[in-house]
């Protein structure tokens, strides 16, 4: 501890202080260990399902869920048309809607990032330029941009991934580019420039840290943007196809037996809802509580 700089200690201290602050908030802390609890389902879903997503059970197709007279608890959320485990196709679905959802967040959020600050510390021309091509990119719906992109490709999940990737990556880049310009023409920038502070020093120290309730915010909407728009491309038939368990997929694929066997439709619906629920909740818990501490 003794061979850390002073603003390792300060550091340190800031990121316990959030911590506690944001431990008061209990939705908020119930919302992490729930978005920790998706991410270890995400990851262990194989060994976590009771059985295999594609496992079919002869005899058994439709059955209702365990909580209905005719129902099973070996079947604990019943099973579709060809007699597979609604549960365990839920759990395997984390993987492909949730984890796929965080891992085209992770490389829009990490690249968009880099970009958005590089673009955003530059200046002259190019600069300009920039930033009114990417004000015009964002009069197009991200989803219109996906739903293009994504029909020039084969129809699977990874292609689909990509697309929204494609489509999201200029949406970040304008919001961290406008973030660090907004920052730029703050007095307090100006006077430190005036003293000589470096750009690099200026944008750790101070522009960073300023825009880093933004930055999450960004985020946040830009999983749910991306959550949502896995889904959809997998119900339109442009994302995940049969017989992966992917949520939007279930949908699409027991639509015609959404009076015949609900379940079947209702609950992946319920699982993209919660998930998003849970996600958006930790995220602005997460930003109250910064903005609290630096009040």
């Amino acid at each position: 501890m003794l061979d850390k700089e002073p603003y390792e200690f300060r550091e340190s201290d800031t990121l316990n202080q959030i911590w506690l602050l944001f431990r008061k908030n209990r939705i908020a802390l119930f919302s992490f260990y729930a978005t920790l609890g998706l991410l270890f389902i995400a990851i262990f879903s194989p060994w976590l399902a009771p059985y295999s997503s594609d496992m079919q059970f002869v005899g058994e197709e439709l059955t209702p869920p365990s909580w209905n007279n005719t129902g099973k608890v070996i079947y604990f959320l019943g099973t579709d048309d060809l007699g597979r485990d609604v549960f365990s196709r839920l759990i395997y679905g984390v993987t492909y809607t949730f984890g796929g959802s965080v891992i085209v967040v992770f490389f829009a959020s990490l690249l968009g990032g880099i970009l958005g600050i590089l673009a955003g510390m530059s200046k002259g021309l190019k600069s300009r330029m920039l930033g009114h091509f990417l004000d015009a990119f964002l009069s197009i719906p991200i989803l219109l941009i996906s739903i293009v992109i994504a029909t020039l490709m084969e129809p699977s999940l990874p292609n689909a991934m990509l697309a929204i990737f494609l489509a999201l990556l200029p949406h970040f880049i304008h919001e961290i580019y406008q973030a660090i310009r907004q920052e730029l023409k703050k007095e307090y920038v100006l006077v430190l420039r005036l003293e000589g502070v470096s750009n690099l020093v200026l944008l750790k120290e101070t522009i960073l840290p300023n825009i880093s309730v933004r930055y999450i915010q960004e985020v946040i909407r830009s999983f749910s943007v991306t959550l949502m728009e896995i889904s959809a491309l997998s119900f339109i038939a442009l994302g995940a196809q049969r017989p992966t368990p992917e949520w939007g997929a279930m949908i699409r694929d027991s639509l015609e037996l959404v009076y015949l066997a609900p379940w079947t439709v209702i609950l992946p619906g319920i699982a993209i809802i919660l998930s998003l629920l849970v996600v958006v909740v930790f995220g602005n818990g997460l930003c109250k509580t910064i903005n609290k501490y630096y009040e």
